[in-house]
C-alpha cells in the first residue's frame, strides 16, 4: 500500500489556465494535466493506493465553494482513491463554523498555503485557525518554506513555522516540503524536536526544469540529497515523515523510487509510504 499525503488537483474548466500560469512562474515541469483524471492515472501508473488532495484557497471568498467540492469529492471518489482535505485562509470571516462543518463532513484536515494566502504563519488569524483545528481533531498541512513560484515569500519559513507550533502547542501539523522547501537547514535545526510531520513533497532530486532558460543557477536545481534526507530520518525519526509528491509538479512514479533508493529498512519505507499516513488519518 502507498499514500501519497500531498497532491493537487484543478477543476477541468480552468486546470490547464492555471497550470500554464503557475508553470510560468515556477519555471517547473508538470507531469499530469492537474485535473482529477490525470491524478488518477498517475497514481495508478505509480500504484499508490490513495492521493489525499491539497486545495489551496488563494482567497477568503473562495473558501466555502472549494470546501462544497471537497466534501462532495469525499462522497463520491473513494473507490478511485482520492481523498480531500479541506481549503482554508485565515483572513475567511466565517472560518471557525466552515471548520466545524469540514469536521461534521467526516474531512480529515485543512490546507493553508501562507505565501499564496499572504499571511504569515504565525499571524494571530494563521493563530486562531491552528488552534480550532487542534481542538476538534483537523489536521493542518502547511506549506513550509520560501515558494520556487515567489521569490522572496517569507510567510512560512521555518522560524515563523516554530513560532506558530510554540504558541498553538501539539497538534497534527504536516509541515511540507521536509519542512520548509529551500530552507533545509533551518527546518531540521528549528521543527525536529516539535513533534510535527513533514512530508517529502517536491524535496528530493533535482528540479526538472520546464524548459532550458530556467531562472536558477545550477546550484539551486539541487533539492535534497539521499545523505541529506537520511539526516532527516535521525532528526526527525521515520515516524514522522510521510511521502508526498506535489503532483503534478512531481510524478509520483518517480517520487516514489527515490524513496525506495534510500538506504532504509523494510518497516522504515512502509512507515514512509504508507503506514504513518494511515495512522494519522486514521485509515481503515
Amino acid at each position: 500500500m502507498v499514500v501519497d499525503i500531498h497532491t493537487h488537483t484543478f477543476p477541468v474548466q480552468i486546470a490547464e489556465r492555471a497550470l500554464r500560469q503557475m508553470q510560468s512562474n515556477c519555471h517547473t515541469a508538470l507531469f499530469s494535466d492537474g485535473t482529477e483524471k490525470g491524478l488518477i492515472d498517475a497514481k495508478q501508473r505509480a500504484q499508490v493506493d490513495i492521493a489525499v488532495v491539497q486545495p489551496v484557497a488563494t482567497n477568503p471568498e473562495k473558501v466555502p465553494h472549494i470546501n462544497d467540492r471537497v466534501i462532495l469529492t469525499n462522497q463520491t471518489t473513494c473507490a478511485s482513491g482520492i481523498l480531500s482535505f479541506g481549503a482554508m485562509h485565515p483572513a475567511y470571516p466565517k472560518w471557525e463554523a466552515e471548520l466545524e462543518r469540514l469536521k461534521t463532513a467526516g474531512v480529515p484536515g485543512i490546507k493553508l498555503h501562507p505565501p499564496y494566502q499572504k499571511i504569515d504563519i504565525d499571524d494571530p488569524r494563521s493563530i486562531s485557525v491552528l488552534r480550532k483545528c487542534r481542538d476538534i481533531g483537523l489536521i493542518v498541512l502547511i506549506h513550509s518554506g520560501i515558494d520556487v513560484g515567489l521569490p522572496g515569500a517569507e510567510e512560512a519559513l521555518p522560524e515563523k513555522v516554530r513560532n506558530a507550533v510554540d504558541k498553538v502547542g501539539p497538534l497534527n501539523l504536516i509541515a511540507a516540503h521536509m519542512g520548509g522547501w529551500g530552507c533545509w537547514s533551518k527546518a531540521k535545526s528549528l521543527l525536529s524536536d516539535t513533534g510535527i510531520f513533514i512530508d517529502t513533497a517536491f524535496s528530493l532530486g533535482t528540479i526538472i526544469p520546464a524548459k532550458d532558460d530556467h531562472p536558477w543557477d545550477k546550484h539551486s536545481l539541487q533539492m535534497l540529497n539521499q545523505d541529506a534526507f537520511m539526516e532527516f530520518i535521525n532528526e526527525f525519526g521515520v515516524a514522522r515523515i510521510l511521502f508526498g509528491t506535489d503532483s503534478p509538479w512531481t510524478d509520483p512514479a518517480t517520487e516514489l523510487a527515490k524513496i525506495e533508493a534510500m538506504p532504509l529498512s523494510k518497516g522504515d519505507f512502509e512507515n514512509i509510504t504508507y503506514k504513518n499516513a494511515k495512522q494519522l488519518l486514521a485509515l481503515t
